[in-house]
């Protein structure tokens, strides 16, 4: 996680440079600050990305809430609850907080404990500080796994949040959950999650959008059941284009492609091309949109795809290669890579979609 940690008295300033230390030797990128006031020896007191800090507390939290995955505030709960409540949106996209008394005796997770990770994060410091863990959300405290909170630790997008809640609520209750996946994974731990069981809410691991009508979910959709979609980073996007193609036109063949398909784009997590493309505007500004890596494949590199792929004598003249977007979706997917959608050519754009074996930490 990146973090940032803030201290406000002296005792409090040798836990934050002491956590600071621990946090990054755990592979955590972190900042520690230090109140100006206490750092008259700075040398004895400063290590490497601990800082001394005159803002209040208020503007020093504004220009990290969104910049950060975690803040952790040494002192009193009363001030991190101030200083983080102007700028709440929800559970969602808010970040994990944490706040622990400047002897370490408590690590208390305040703000986003499932999907932010406060929880984690509370444990560690706790166990950094060899305090406390104070953690109140009703799951934990009942041994119970909140659905929310295993998709977020496996990086998986939530596909309604109101049904999240729905499907903890009923895990507290003591009721089944159905558990489906397209993956080879295990349930969350906890007894009411009944892999392969209907159920009258039920929770299913996928990259696509809905079940077919004839499946078993798909019934009992129909049927009235309720059922939570939980996606997972495990599909890649290839692309060829015409050079110059704006990235709304890409945008649009892409969604298009994708609705047809009944995938789900938040399931992507690379868009592959050719490196004769590396610097085309319309891709790179699709990258940044969607907030997925582009990658770029020599002629070389992608002509050692062993899978068939529709070739194009053209394509090879232009490119060195018979097949673009077919030939990178599968390089970048990965070992043990098939195709879910073949090579589809609309508006000057060519796209083929993925999937490897391995899932990507995507959210």
């Amino acid at each position: 996680m990146k973090l940032a940690v803030i201290s406000f008295t002296k005792a409090g300033g040798r836990l934050c440079v002491d956590l600071t230390e621990s946090l990054k030797r755990e592979g955590h990128v972190c900042e520690g600050y230090v109140q100006a006031r206490f750092c008259q020896d700075p040398e004895k007191l400063l290590g490497q990305g601990i800082y001394s800090t005159k803002e209040p507390v208020g503007a020093w939290t504004e220009k990290r809430f969104w910049a950060v995955d975690g803040l952790i505030y040494i002192g009193a709960a009363g001030i991190a609850v101030r200083a983080v409540a102007p700028l709440l949106k929800d559970k969602m996209r808010d970040p994990a907080v944490v706040v622990v008394d400047e002897q370490g005796h408590f690590a208390v997770s305040l703000l986003s404990g499932h999907v932010g990770g406060a929880n984690e994060l509370a444990r560690t410091v706790a166990r950094v500080c060899k305090g406390q863990p104070v953690i109140t959300t009703a799951t934990d405290v009942n041994g119970k796994t909140a659905i929310d909170g295993w998709a977020a630790k496996q990086g998986f997008w939530i596909g309604d949040r109101e049904l999240a809640k729905q499907v903890s609520a009923k895990v507290l209750e003591g009721e089944p959950v159905g558990f489906f996946s397209d993956f080879p994974l295990e349930s969350p731990e906890t007894e009411q999650y009944r892999p392969g069981v209907i159920c009258e809410i039920n929770v299913w691991v996928t990259v696509r959008k809905s079940p077919r009508q004839e499946e078993a979910l798909g019934q009992a959709m129909a049927a009235g059941k309720k059922l939570l979609r939980l996606v997972p980073g495990a599909m890649t996007l290839g692309i060829g284009c015409r050079r110059g193609i704006p990235g709304s036109r890409i945008e649009e063949t892409v969604e298009r492609i994708l609705e047809k398909a009944q995938l789900d784009r938040h399931g992507l997590v690379r868009i592959a091309s050719i490196d004769l493309k590396k610097k085309e505007d319309g891709l790179l500004s699709l990258s940044e949109k969607w907030k997925v890596p582009f990658v770029t494949f020599s002629a070389g590199e992608l002509e050692r795809v062993k899978e068939s792929v529709a070739e194009s004598p053209f394509v090879r003249q232009v490119t060195g290669t018979g097949n673009v977007c077919e030939r990178a979706a599968l390089l970048a997917a990965g070992d043990g890579a098939g195709l879910l959608v073949g090579k589809q050519a609309q508006n000057g754009v060519t796209v083929a979609v993925a999937r490897g074996q391995k899932i990507w930490q995507r959210y």
